[in-house]
């Protein structure tokens, strides 16, 4: 069984959770998913079935989309609701317009440090182990992108937003470096990922429905197929020639729109319009990364 799952993550598990839960569902050992949501979070995890798995980091490196609610003037280690609380600060509620100046302030691409509290490895050891036992040290910060942040409700004390991101974003980080900015602290109390690449929150399955699916032996009605997953990719429909050197992982000719755009990598289809490869542009050529045997 191979392809792509749009999993509506419920709160309280972890993206593992989820993951064994669905081999279980399945009877399939090889799924993994394309980015962690934390077990606070709900909404859009995609996982990879069979297969699929190898096309993860491609699927990984899509924009991504949030809603989220944070909370001012309460500061938590986890800087989440889930943490204990370090700090309650007395504050004078800011201006709608304020939090806006602050929003606009963390748009682009900026250095975020990921929180202590999260799967980030230190010499080989997740960083939230570290961080029960007392030992964390702080994490090197990393650029990230914030493409957009909109307010879309207020109510002291909480503020409801939403955010489009890169891959590598902690919401929870951004809802405490804003808080801080605002000059009162704040902790992230709920967040929904409405969007991961080309899957959306309204095309997500519970794993209960998915679990009825499977049972009917309907399973793969629930996956989108690993070359529909892929079609943000350019396509390119190559000879039989061609396909021959692909399948060998050796490179072949460019067309000329791709070798004079700015798009990195494209998917490479055999005579029959199947997905043969996944290929990097690079100096006029297609460079094999990925070669499947032939999926459709």
């Amino acid at each position: 069984m191979d392809g792509i799952l749009n999993i509506n993550k419920p709160s309280g598990m972890t993206s593992h959770d989820v993951v064994q839960k669905v081999r279980r569902i399945l009877k399939e050992n090889r799924i993994g998913h394309t980015g962690t949501l934390d077990p606070l979070a709900t909404g859009v995890l995609v996982l990879c079935v069979g297969k699929a798995t190898r096309v993860a980091r491609y699927l990984e490196a899509g924009e991504k989309e949030y809603q989220a609610v944070m909370r001012l003037g309460v500061i938590t280690d986890t800087l989440d609701a889930e943490g204990c609380v370090l700090e309650t600060r007395s504050y004078t509620p800011p201006a709608r317009a304020d939090i806006e100046r602050i929003m606009r302030g963390f748009t682009g691409v900026i250095m975020q440090r990921p929180p202590a509290f999260s799967a980030v490895k230190v010499s080989g050891i997740p960083s939230y182990k570290l961080a029960r036992q007392g030992k964390a040290k702080p994490l090197d910060p990393r650029p990230v992108t914030i493409h957009g942040l909109e307010l879309t409700s207020y109510e002291d004390p909480f503020v409801r937003f939403t955010v489009r991101c890169s891959k590598g974003v902690y919401v929870r980080t951004l809802c405490a470096d804003m808080g801080e900015a605002l000059g009162m602290g704040a902790h992230l109390t709920s967040l929904v990922r409405t969007r991961s690449g080309r899957f959306s929150l309204d095309r997500a399955v519970s794993l209960d429905e998915l679990a009825d699916i499977a049972s009917s032996g309907s399973a793969h009605q629930a996956m989108t197929l690993i070359d529909e997953a892929l079609a943000d990719f350019p396509a390119v429909l190559i000879g039989d020639e061609e396909a021959s050197k692909v399948m060998h992982g050796n490179q072949i000719s460019c067309p000329l729109s791709l070798a004079t755009s700015s798009i990195d990598v494209a998917r490479v289809h055999d005579p029959a319009g199947r997905l043969l490869a996944l290929a990097r542009v690079v100096a006029g050529t297609l460079r094999p990364e990925l070669v499947f045997s032939c999926c459709s």
